[in-house]
């Protein structure tokens, strides 16, 4: 039987629940000898930063925000890569940092460079997202043209 599942994106924030989500997607690709591609989403400023602020912020306050958030997810993708191929050596693995509203980013994603599965955590680090448009998993779940599948934390 031909490998169904070639390619795998799995989504990660730094969370507990997307590094368990991404220890589920190692061991299945090593099962399936898939490749896994590890991606980070910085969001715009207004999905983090309500639109409904009392007074304006300056736009150099947004630009520094904005850089942290990129400069934490690049340190969360690099020891996620390091932390991989420590327990993975022989699988390939490969990280990107992209940018937009996380869950279309990885459906767009995962679509555009057909993905076979896409692998995310049942509850990540963002607040205002949800609050406002539900979880990313659900979103992910809702719109992929690719199976989906969410690992949440034993309780």
């Amino acid at each position: 039987m031909e490998n169904s599942i070639r390619k795998m994106l799995v989504a990660i924030d730094g969370s507990e629940t997307a590094a368990k989500a991404l220890d589920y997607a190692l061991n299945l690709a090593e099962k399936c000898g898939s490749e896994v591609h590890i991606v980070s989403v910085v969001s715009p400023i207004e999905s983090i930063i309500p639109r409904f602020t009392l007074a304006p912020l300056p736009s150099t306050l947004y630009t520094s925000f904005i850089d942290e958030i990129e400069k934490k997810l690049k340190t969360v993708l690099s020891e996620a890569l390091e932390d991989a191929k420590k327990k993975n050596p022989k699988l390939k693995i490969f990280t990107r940092l992209l940018r937009g509203h996380p869950a279309d980013k990885i459906v767009q994603t995962a679509k555009e460079e057909s993905f076979d599965i896409i692998v995310i955590g049942n509850r990540g680090q963002s607040g205002i997202d949800e609050l406002f448009l539900g979880s990313v998993s659900n979103r992910v779940a809702d719109y992929a043209t690719c199976p989906v599948l969410i690992v949440k934390l034993a309780s």
